[in-house]
């Protein structure tokens, strides 16, 4: 996903009126930006991948071991090769990428009147709640992973091995209200440095053994298969451990664009983890010694102590880039409308799409303290990594063949062609993994099941406000009854301003205000926030104004899901557009809704534990006042029940 550390993508740094922009940064720079953040994921799983498929076959044997490698092989060539790099990377929204970009697409394509079945877009939802149990994974596998090398050391170490796991993690997420902008320079120049260090830790080990390269042929994979089939199988789902963090490589395509991510790939990425695996193959296969540990037995003892503080390093790197990648999700969820609104912070004035939501680092952090807690290995913890990280590419898969007929007009045979083999290794990965969710695959399925629910009963639930509110008057029926009726309320001086989401529509502020105030301000302005499937806005058609009469004007302002609306930046935009008005912001006054859902019998089809349900999100909401980004001290918020 989306992380706080990158630079803007040159596509998107014009300016709005085309003044002249800074200086662009050149590939290298992209590229090294890059390893920093897309590639810590599928960079650091190396330490545990390997270990885990030997563990999960029980034996470590010539066939097993060539087999396994090379079927980890081929399926990062399939897998993230093909699929991501080649395939779905084409797919950006407005070059924006990831699981709720695809979902923006998709909703897009329902908003023009495309036969898109609402499926689809749940489709994008659940990969998108499986995301977050991804998220609390990553962390604590990655860190443990790494600290387990410390029992390499000396075997006096291995009780630090989980406090040591929790100071750092605890530092982590402690650190995430700071920001990445300070650090964050650093997360290319180290992820170069681990995968330098991967490469020569690998290469060390086959050129001892360079018999151990005939797993790059598919035929021990097969052979494999043919002879162990039961042992194959399992195997799967550790190998779908060495694929973790592919999904990044789509997300970020926003932050640096295709061809650095994929020449990053390429020249470094590709090359290093396969001979980090390599590497240990050849250990597992000719070096004396404990094979527990294949990674760190990898390296020589002079080299060690190095390997496992560089490793801690990465893994430390690529749980930020999840942790921020969380982050960034869940802002553009919101402005999607398919999460509440959060407190979502700026964390920099420089570089775009760093965020911090308080509220997802404090369940983040409590997630992944339980996980190390309760399994306090990563051998364990792998059992609940898979899962998600098979369901979540499965939906990609899935939410792809819509893309490739709707929007490529792709013909149905070339469609097949590709989408049925991805289906069908997305569908063995995740069948591989089915048994092992008693073993902790519950975890992620659980957490995606509940952040899956609250996702579309938030949806419903607007939706169903929206179809509420559509019933009333609209805003120029309203008005008119107001104004020409017997008792029209006093003008009073000063702007009043009314955001809502529904354009056309009554605000329910100001039926509040004109029922009990009887009050009106000279100057009305009733502004209708729109979310669009977009990840960004032209400015020449950001804003659309029209002329109520008798002081009163409605303004329409668009944005996109990676951009935030500020009502007094937008406000001050529209001096002389509205009949010669200015803004001031000391005589406007903003009129915010506060509302109470109440549940009602409409004969719709939102059940009432999603009624109570959605009244308790919304209740625990984030301010409005917040979100646009307003002085308090502007505000008067008026109690509205809203019945559903």
């Amino acid at each position: 996903m989306s992380t706080p550390s990158a630079p803007a993508h040159p596509q998107h740094t014009a300016t709005a009126k085309g003044a002249p922009t800074a200086r662009q940064p050149g590939l290298s720079t992209l590229m090294l930006g890059a390893l920093g953040v897309v590639f810590g994921d599928i960079g650091t799983s190396p330490i545990y991948a390997l270990r885990q498929g030997v563990l999960d076959a029980g034996a470590a044997t010539p066939l097993i071991v060539m087999g396994l490698l090379s079927t980890i092989v081929w399926a990062v060539i399939l897998v993230v090769m093909l699929k991501y790099v080649c395939y779905v990377m084409r797919a950006d929204n407005e070059g924006e990428g990831g699981i709720v970009a695809l979902s923006a697409l998709v909703r897009a394509c329902r908003q023009k009147g495309d036969a898109a079945p609402r499926a689809l877009l749940l489709v994008g939802l659940f990969g998108a709640a499986m995301f977050y149990g991804d998220s609390m994974i990553t962390p604590a596998v990655s860190v443990l992973s790494a600290a387990e090398g410390l029992p390499q050391i000396n075997h006096a170490l291995a009780p630090l091995v989980v406090p040591g796991a929790v100071l750092i993690l605890i530092a982590l997420f402690v650190f995430q209200k700071r920001g990445t902008s300070t650090v964050g320079r650093w997360f290319g120049p180290v992820m170069t440095l681990w995968f330098l260090w991967l490469a020569a830790l690998g290469i060390y080990r086959i050129v001892q053994h360079p018999q151990v390269l005939r797993a790059l042929s598919p035929w021990w994979a097969l052979h494999l298969v043919q002879v162990r089939p039961g042992i194959a199988f399992v195997i799967l789902g550790a190998v779908i451990l060495a694929l973790t963090g592919a999904e990044a490589l789509y997300a970020d395509i926003g932050h640096f664009g295709r061809r650095p991510i994929r020449v990053a790939w390429l020249a470094v990425v590709f090359p290093a983890i396969i001979l980090g695996y390599f590497g240990q193959g050849a250990t597992l296969l000719y070096e004396a010694g404990p094979k527990d540990q294949p990674f760190f037995a990898m390296a020589p003892s002079w080299a060690l102590i190095p390997t496992i503080v560089i490793a801690l390093l990465a893994t430390v790197i690529a749980s930020q880039a999840v942790i921020s990648g969380a982050f960034s999700m869940t802002s553009q969820a919101i402005e999607l409308g398919f999460l509440p609104r959060m407190r979502v912070v700026e964390t920099s004035r420089e570089q775009r799409g760093q965020v911090y939501v308080p509220a997802v680092n404090l369940i983040l952090f409590a997630a992944v303290m339980f996980l190390v807690l309760t399994f306090r290995s990563s051998a364990k913890l792998t059992s609940a990594y898979g899962i998600a990280v098979g369901l979540t590419m499965l939906t990609t898969t899935i939410q792809m063949i819509s893309l490739s007929r709707r929007l490529w007009h792709w013909p149905r045979i070339a469609v097949a062609a590709v989408s049925v083999p991805l289906l069908v290794i997305d569908g063995l990965l995740v069948a591989a993994n089915v048994p092992k969710i008693p073993q902790g695959g519950w975890f992620p399925v659980m957490i995606g099941a509940v952040m899956f629910v609250l996702m579309t009963t938030w949806q419903r639930g607007r939706e169903a406000e929206a179809r509420r509110a559509g019933s009333t008057a609209t805003l120029e029926t309203f008005l008119k009854e107001v104004l020409d009726g017997p008792e029209p309320p006093a003008r009073v001086a000063g702007t009043a301003v009314y955001p809502g989401n529904l354009r056309g529509m009554t605000p329910a502020a100001l039926r509040s205000n004109v029922r009990h105030n009887r009050v009106l301000h000279r100057t009305s302005i009733f502004f209708t926030n729109i979310s669009e499937s977009a990840p960004r806005v032209d400015e020449k058609t950001r804003l659309e104004t029209r002329d109520l009469g008798d002081g009163c004007y409605e303004v329409v302002a668009r944005h996109g899901f990676v951009e935030r609306p500020n009502l007094p930046s937008l406000l001050a935009s529209l001096d002389g557009r509205l009949g010669g008005w200015q803004y001031a912001p000391k005589h406007t006054t903003f009129f915010l809704p506060r509302e109470e859902i109440v549940k009602g019998h409409h004969g719709d089809a939102m059940r009432d534990w999603r009624k109570s349900l959605f009244a308790a999100m919304s209740f625990h909401s984030a301010s409005s006042a917040e979100y646009y980004g307003l002085d308090g001290e502007s505000v008067v918020e008026l109690g509205v029940q809203v019945v559903l």
